[in-house]
């Protein structure tokens, strides 16, 4: 068991410490800038090593105690070790440093921040015997009995799992809205279950309910289906939709991987009319019911590829809004949205790094006017983005 005494010089983009011993980086989990800890080295590698903190002989004055139990060991949160004021400023930092290194820009706002805790509206719980949340870097379960993350109606949810025999089942994942609740069991029970919830669901076989729970959100209604995304942060959400709703001045909107339609319909009001293409097509029936449950009348979801369903229809956006996976955009979409020329460009990003390649290509085309992060995953390194871009000589 390799120890060794450093001083921390930087956080990298995954929260972790820096720090250099013979020029070469060490990254430690749980330390911050200008803290001495004794470290066990995990990971040596040709070019880099990885530790964690067996002592602390100098700890930061911004340094908090974490209110989880669970902390050290779960791996789902990073930051617990940080007042939110400092977890917002080093996301904003953050997303400054890569747009700067990677598309040499310099147009971040100031990040808008959500709640630190009882934020999420849905989890996954791993099941082995107990129930909870896999260990960092391993396939072992941390039982848990709460989760500082999610909403309070999750850990009651969670309360009552425990008296139920899940010995068979290999995963659990809870959703719950302003409205109802959902259970979806992975794996086999053989008994009955009774649980305070609207829907439960067992693999793919509806147990309780009508398979799918309903949310309102400024007075916009959605269904959510056990496999369908919807954003984890209702109040993140609606600070991120409403930035978009901002750069939306009439005219037609592209709503690209719309998914089940929330920012289209969210839009809608301020638009002539919306089209969202999306590749999943049970996303799409869901988007298509919340079309309906909201009356909305200028939208319309086709699922499929982009450039091919583009090919097909002939829409002449003005307005083109991406939301694409933490993958970014692929080279395909780029080159559809070069074509069709819309006059802005909406991007919406889970990941920085992907965003600021991306806009680095756009760019020679666009302005990039201004990107705005936001703070969806309190405690944790991720960090949203709302870019604002305008073709060139349009302004």
């Amino acid at each position: 068991m390799k120890k060794l005494v450093v001083k921390i010089e930087n956080l990298d983009h995954f929260g972790r410490g820096i720090a250099k011993v013979n020029n070469m980086p060490i990254f430690v989990e749980n330390s911050l800038i200008d803290e001495e800890v004794e470290i066990i080295v995990t990971k040596e590698k040709k070019n880099y090593m990885e530790g964690i903190v067996d002592k602390y002989i100098k700890t930061s004055p911004i340094r908090v105690v974490s209110k989880c139990p669970y902390y050290d060991n779960c791996g789902g949160c990073d930051l617990l070790h940080l007042s939110y004021e400092e977890q917002l400023k080093y996301k904003e930092n953050k997303v400054k440093e890569i747009i700067k290194k990677f598309s040499d820009l310099e147009c971040v706002n100031n990040i808008v921040g959500s709640k630190q805790f009882n934020y999420r509206n849905k989890i996954t719980l791993q099941v082995n015997k107990d129930i909870g949340y896999f260990k960092k870097r391993t396939n072992d379960i941390i039982a848990i009995d709460k989760c500082l993350l999610v909403d309070d109606k999750i850990n009651k949810i969670i309360v009552e799992l425990k008296k139920i025999d899940v010995s068979k089942v290999n995963k659990i994942v809870i959703r719950v809205t302003n409205l109802e609740s959902m259970v979806v069991f992975y794996g086999n029970i053989s008994n009955k279950i009774e649980l305070d919830v609207d829907t439960i669901i067992i693999n793919d076989k509806i147990i309780k309910g009508n398979g799918y729970i309903k949310e309102n959100i400024n007075g916009l209604n959605f269904i959510i289906s056990p496999t369908s995304f919807f954003q984890v942060n209702n109040i993140g959400m609606i600070n991120i939709y409403n930035k978009v709703l901002e750069y939306i001045d009439g005219g037609n909107v592209l709503d690209l991987y719309c998914g089940t339609g929330t920012i289209g319909i969210y839009v809608s009001k301020k638009a002539n009319n919306v089209l969202g293409i999306e590749l999943n097509k049970e996303a799409i029936k869901d988007a298509q019911i919340n079309k309906k449950l909201n009356n909305i009348n200028n939208i319309d979801f086709i699922s499929g590829d982009v450039g091919t369903v583009l090919s097909q229809k002939n829409f002449k956006a003005d307005i083109v809004i991406v939301d694409p996976p933490r993958a970014g955009l692929d080279s395909n979409s780029i080159n559809n949205i070069i074509k069709i020329k819309p006059n802005k460009i909406i991007y919406v990003s889970c990941d920085p790094v992907t965003l600021a390649r991306d806009l680095n290509i756009l760019k020679e085309h666009y302005d990039v006017l201004e990107i705005t992060p936001f703070d969806m995953f309190g405690n944790t390194y991720h960090v949203e983005c709302v870019s604002l871009l305008c073709l060139k000589n349009m302004r």
